[in-house]
């Protein structure tokens, strides 16, 4: 880039302008001279800075400072002048700066655009004009428009300027001034020159501010204002097809009818400028739809959009509410692009938009489509109970509940187990859910003759989830010792969590495999968990005493239940009492018949067999209340002393075998 200095001078022209019939009018200072030196003024030109420069007049008026080159052409041609001050007493001349007409071209390039080019007065600049040469367009004809002005001080040489034309068809011309000191008061003007000019030029492409729905869902276009001023009108596209036209540099907004409740929408504008010249379609921006569903398992309502990313600064989400027709509320703000509402209660009416708001600044927003949901919450069940747990083997307990058959949410039941009332506690069974109230469970990995169980029953919904819990029953869980003295104690563990208590406990006992069916003893509130029971009046028994406690529900149910419940069994072994006489005497009255003494032994397996000195079996019996009365084969025997062999089982099947000798007594 060139760089013109300013020049300074005694006497100096100071402004150099073209008329309109190309003549040009020159102005210069003379206040630096003296005037009784004067003796005339030359003005020479040229049409080329390198001369030959003519005189064209001569001047004999000190004060006359301007003169008008008639036949310059200078609207066509370059035009180069200085002037020579003589003095009458031989003194040297004195020159001015050597000027130029401002000359001015203007070059259509078929663009759309004015080239505009021309020169600089002076070289270097004349000290009092001012750096800047304004453009001037004239359209229409005799109405000047100033356009903008350019530092001649920095510009390149010769100076240029690009206008954009925004008139669509007709011959434009220009100008260009520079101005001197304001206490001079003259300027430099060009020649007029202008061409025959198109609007060739489409305007800026629009830039969309956002796109948004109004609460009905439809579209709302939004974009900023053109920076070509001859923008005419912004025709709107969804998609490819053309929506609306609003007309009007200023008319930044167009509200449609589109609506955005189905999917989201795109949308670009393009603007069209005074000559029907359209801009390329600005980038485009897709409403956000947003879709709502209501998550049962996780009782929240959750809302899904697409992304509204056509910002510089990233957008972050604001979810707005409205709950039976009231007032939007914001329930969150959130930079992804899913939100779950908890805040929720079940046959309420909730309807939500999402509004994109710009970060930062935060001035740029769009809302998206309203979606509207009402969540309804299955009722809980309205009672779960267990009614009794009884053992009914040695390794199963069976549960008996009560539960809310009617309750829709209820997929099925879970049967929990623990030792302690406290827990924890796993599932040991399950049950689907049917149109009974009543149900049974059985858990067959348990050892109830070893623990006291505690059993609950969740009720579990179709998403898994536990929604309501029983009460905490637990086994009766009964243990004994067979004592010295023909006894057997037995101690149990308390039925609990029947809502009126255990009204009284029965005990029942099994003798040779059979189980009474009245109580053995019956024990009410204050009495102990234990008793002591003496057997020896069942001393024909196989030895072998199993018991029961049975827990028998009182009054006070809610749901008007008398229930009972079951211990493990438990079974004790008396050890076997067996006597045998060493002699009887058949006849003689007292111990006539020879028989052992039998007590707790099984007698299913019993036999008793006499043999004579060789070997030979004289008598056998199975039945132990049966004795040999000293006959065989229908014959009393000899007196003698005779072998015996007993044979016999334990309760628990160990076996018994005794061999010895009894004499027969005559």
């Amino acid at each position: 880039m060139a760089t013109i200095s300013m020049s300074t001078s005694a006497f100096s022209v100071r402004c150099i302008s073209v008329n309109t019939d190309g003549s040009v009018f020159l102005s210069w200072d003379q206040t630096a001279l003296n005037a009784a030196d004067f003796r005339c003024y030359y003005i020479y030109h040229s049409t080329n800075a390198a001369g030959p420069f003519n005189p064209i007049d001569s001047i004999f008026f000190f004060n006359t400072t301007t003169r008008t080159h008639l036949t310059a052409l200078a609207n066509s041609n370059p035009a180069f002048y200085y002037l020579v001050f003589k003095s009458n007493n031989g003194t040297p001349d004195i020159t001015t700066q050597t000027v130029q007409a401002i000359y001015l071209n203007v070059f259509n390039p078929g663009t759309g655009f004015a080239n505009l080019s021309w020169n600089a007065t002076a070289n270097p600049l004349i000290a009092s004009n001012s750096l800047y040469y304004k453009v001037y367009r004239e359209y229409p004809a005799g109405i000047f428009t100033l356009l903008d002005s350019v530092n001649a001080s920095t510009a390149s040489q010769p100076m240029t300027y690009a206008n954009q034309i925004s008139i669509c068809s007709d011959t434009i011309k220009f100008k260009v001034e520079v101005s001197d000191d304001p206490a001079f008061g003259c300027k430099s003007v060009s020649n007029l020159a202008g061409e025959f000019f198109r609007d060739l030029q489409p305007p800026a492409q629009p830039v969309i501010d956002s796109v948004s729905l109004d609460v009905n869902g439809n579209a709302i276009i939004g974009w900023n204002l053109s920076p070509s001023p001859d923008a005419d009108e912004y025709v709107v596209l969804q998609g490819t097809g053309t929506v609306d036209t609003a007309r009007g540099i200023n008319n930044t907004m167009l509200a449609t009818s589109i609506s955005g409740n189905s999917g989201s929408v795109p949308f670009s504008v393009y603007a069209v400028d005074s000559c029907n010249n359209p801009s390329a379609p600005g980038i485009p921006h897709s409403t956000i739809y947003t879709t709502a569903i209501f998550l049962l398992c996780d009782k929240s309502i959750q809302l899904n959009w697409n992304a509204y990313s056509y910002w510089p600064n990233p957008a972050e989400y604001e979810i707005l509410v409205s709950v039976n027709g009231g007032a939007e509320s914001i329930a969150g703000i959130t930079t992804a692009l899913v939100f779950n509402d908890t805040n929720l209660v079940s046959g309420s009416f909730y309807c939500y938009r999402v509004r994109a708001r710009e970060s930062g600044a935060g001035l740029r927003t769009s809302t998206s489509n309203k979606v509207c949901v009402t969540p309804i919450f299955p009722p809980p069940p309205a009672y779960s109970y267990i009614r009794s747990v009884s053992v009914i083997g040695s390794s199963i307990v069976q549960v008996r509940a009560y539960v809310d058959a009617a309750a829709a949410a209820i997929a099925g039941y879970r049967l929990l187990r623990s030792t302690s009332p406290t827990g924890p506690f796993t599932v040991v069974a399950s049950h689907t859910a049917s149109s009974s109230t009543n149900i049974i469970f059985y858990d067959q990995s348990a050892q109830p003759d070893l623990f006291t169980y505690f059993y609950r029953v969740n009720s579990i919904d179709s998403c898994n989830n536990v929604v309501l819990q029983s009460q905490i029953s637990n086994t009766i869980l009964l243990s004994g010792f067979a004592e010295p003295e023909y006894t057997n104690s037995l101690n149990w563990t308390p039925y609990a969590s029947w809502p009126g208590s255990v009204d009284h406990y029965n005990l029942y006992i099994r003798i040779n495999g059979v189980l009474s069916n009245v109580p053995l003893y019956t024990f009410y509130s204050g009495d102990p968990f234990s008793y002591l029971d003496t057997v020896i009046d069942d001393v024909f028994s196989n030895g072998e005493f199993c018991y029961v406690i049975e827990a028998i529900e009182g009054s006070g149910n809610p749901y008007f239940f008398l229930d009972s419940a079951r211990s493990n069994e438990v079974c004790l072994n008396q050890d076997p009492a067996i006597f045998i006489p060493n002699a009887f005497h058949p006849g003689g009255g007292l111990n006539e018949i020879f028989y052992p003494s039998n007590g707790f032994v099984d007698t299913k397996t019993y036999s008793l067999d006499i043999f004579n000195r060789w070997g030979e079996v004289i008598f056998h019996t199975g039945d132990p209340r049966i004795g040999w009365d000293g006959s065989t084969n229908g014959k009393s025997a000899p007196e003698a002393v005779y072998i015996y062999k007993l044979k016999a089982e334990k309760a628990d099947g160990t076996a018994i075998e005794k061999v010895g000798s009894v004499t027969l007594i005559r």
